[in-house]
């Protein structure tokens, strides 16, 4: 245990409770389950350890996002004119009793305007952290045309169409900090050598926070490090 591991430990044992529930019943006890249910699980976990995710997405994400719904400043180039322009066109047709052809006008706005912005921000970023950011999900949901609820049709759209390249690190650069974790780790292990415990774990829950939610990207250690403090103010 080297010596930032050690100070937590020491502030936890000292301040924070260290009641641990006890489990009921017989602990021996042993639950026999179906070999084909066990096996299938089984092979689930190795396959899911082979994976390789992100803790959380880039900047580039949220930046791809904006520039493909405004159009990047180029007037009726985005997906937010394109949106406006079905909607109405869908509205007016309906308003006709043409339910047909407002069906084939909003599939043809998804085919040709939504599911190409969603691919121009995988390209520039990666599906898993298109995945993580929630930011990004919602803006992009927004601009959904969707018989009913639009609400997580991006998601479902990049586990359809990407699903077994999820996990595939396929630019190589998922072991890594963008400069916010970066500077936050560094607070961390500054505020620990100081004994400031309580701001380090401050700091530590606060950059998680905006992790989990796909505002920052961190490296595996430094995810790690930050949960780890993290659960000893918990």
């Amino acid at each position: 245990m080297d010596d930032f591991d050690k100070r937590i430990k020491e502030f936890n044992d000292t301040v924070l409770s260290d009641e641990q529930e006890e489990v009921p019943g017989d602990a021996t006890e042993e639950f026999a389950a179906p070999v084909d249910i066990y096996q299938q699980r089984a092979d689930s976990r190795f396959e899911e350890s082979k994976r390789v995710r992100p803790n959380g997405s880039s900047a580039v994400v949220n930046a791809a996002v904006k520039a493909a719904i405004s159009g990047d400043g180029v007037p009726g180039a985005g997906l937010a004119a394109a949106h406006k322009k079905a909607k109405d066109d869908i509205e007016l047709l309906k308003s006709k009793g043409d339910v047909t052809r407002a069906e084939m006008a909003r599939q043809q706005y998804m085919d040709e305007k939504f599911i190409p912005a969603i691919e121009v921000v995988i390209r520039y970023a990666s599906p898993d952290e298109l995945l993580n950011s929630r930011e990004a999900l919602k803006a992009l949901d927004e601009m959904a045309i969707s018989a009913g609820s639009a609400k997580g049709y991006t998601a479902a759209y990049v586990k359809s169409a990407y699903g077994n390249l999820l996990g595939q690190n396929l630019n190589g650069d998922y072991d890594r900090s963008d400069d916010a974790v970066t500077d936050a780790v560094r607070r961390i292990k500054m505020l620990s050598e100081a004994d400031s415990i309580r701001a380090a774990i401050g700091v530590a829950k606060q950059i998680k926070k905006k992790i989990d939610a796909g505002e920052n990207i961190a490296s595996e250690d430094d995810y790690e490090l930050i949960g780890r403090v993290v659960s000893f103010g918990d």
